[in-house]
């Protein structure tokens, strides 16, 4: 009667070991799949780890060896290009004043126009704010100007001025290149009013 009871007992231990073994199994298979759905959110989750089985299985019947060389993703549409910079009607982009070659006198202000510099364009206000404020901790002033486009949404663009002559703005300009922030320069026209 003593062996059955210790026979039972080894059964019963056996199996509680094998279900939370199960048990574990489960959990961890639910926390990976639950980990691929807030991480994808197109409601296909292991997208990615079916493509890579898939992919690999395809260049092992093709050649019976396992094929090394990356594949293209096809399934991911192009990247969206996005410009740096949206200019509006009356406004020109500068070229780029020439290293080395200093004038002796300075150019004349043309007028009717000023000049501002664009440091940088944004799709949302914070990274925008981040920049005005690390220009302001340097000794600049700079604004927020929002722009609108249409099927593109709203762009924050970081702009310094304006300024009444090329000298102001090449000297704001250098400030700025001292910070590693290549500004674009922009000729405005005044308008009347």
């Amino acid at each position: 009667m003593a062996k059955a009871r210790r026979s039972s007992s080894r059964t019963k231990k056996k199996f509680g070991g094998v279900l939370l073994l199960i048990l574990g199994l489960l959990l961890g298979a639910s926390l990976m799949w639950g980990t691929q759905y807030f991480m994808y959110r197109d409601n296909k989750p292991f997208r990615g780890l079916s493509s890579l089985f898939a992919s690999g299985k395809k260049a092992v019947e093709k050649t019976g060896e396992p094929d090394t060389k990356p594949q293209p993703e096809a399934e991911h549409p192009p990247k969206p290009k996005f410009d740096f910079y949206t200019i509006l009607p009356g406004e020109t982009v500068l070229p780029e004043p020439r290293a080395g070659k200093k004038s002796a006198k300075a150019e004349p202000a043309e007028t009717g126009v000023t000049y501002v510099l664009q440091a940088a364009a944004y799709a949302n206000h914070e990274d925008a704010d981040r920049l005005k404020a690390k220009l302001v901790l340097n000794g600049l002033e700079a604004r927020i100007e929002k722009l609108t486009i249409d099927g593109k949404g709203a762009y924050y663009r970081v702009r310094l001025g304006p300024y009444s002559s090329l000298d102001a703005l090449d000297a704001a300009s250098n400030k700025l290149s001292q910070l590693g922030i290549k500004a674009i320069r922009i000729k405005v026209k005044k308008t009347a009013g």
